[in-house]
């Protein structure tokens, strides 16, 4: 194996593992940051309060902030399993598809948090009584979402990124 390949395929290892941890860390932490953000910044509420607040709640009955963190991380948990195993076998000589490969899974993300966030923004700054039923819907959404951006990143990967001939 020469270096220059070798040096390809430890940057794909790399980056599929930052790939892998970035998206469990976002997927599980991601609602709980929105809720201490709209607490703080929109209802104008002290960090330390709203913190305190937040734990609290965490497990209460009729709040339960973590089920709503773990419903939310589950798609990401998902899509965490699949960039491990979508750009963990891929030959590190067949770089236009590492690259595109990346591009979607990067896409889907993206669209994935995009979603995400939204929802929880929403739910939170415009409380209603049903609005909690959103958090129930949401993995379903976000796994629909999944491979809708996987399709729509590589389909704007094959638009841009450019044939390598060897």
């Amino acid at each position: 194996m020469s270096s220059l390949t070798m040096e390809k395929s430890s940057r794909l290892r790399d980056l599929t593992r930052l790939g892998f941890w970035f998206t469990l860390l976002i997927g599980f932490l991601l609602p709980w940051a929105i809720m201490l953000g709209v607490e703080t910044w929109v209802h104008q509420v002290p960090f330390a309060r709203a913190w305190q607040s937040f734990t609290l709640h965490l497990f209460a009955p009729g709040y339960n902030l973590f089920l709503v963190g773990v419903l939310t991380a589950v798609p990401f948990v998902i899509l965490a399993i699949m960039i491990l195993l979508h750009l963990g076998t891929v030959d590190s000589q067949q770089a236009l598809i590492a690259r595109r490969r990346v591009l979607g899974l990067l896409t889907a993300e993206l669209v994935m948090l995009t979603i995400a966030g939204w929802t929880h923004i929403s739910v939170l700054i415009h409380p209603d009584a049903q609005g909690a039923l959103a958090y129930f819907y949401l993995p379903a959404l976000l796994l629909l979402s999944l491979p809708v951006g996987y399709g729509l990143g590589r389909a704007l990967a094959k638009a841009l990124v450019p044939r390598v001939t060897a």
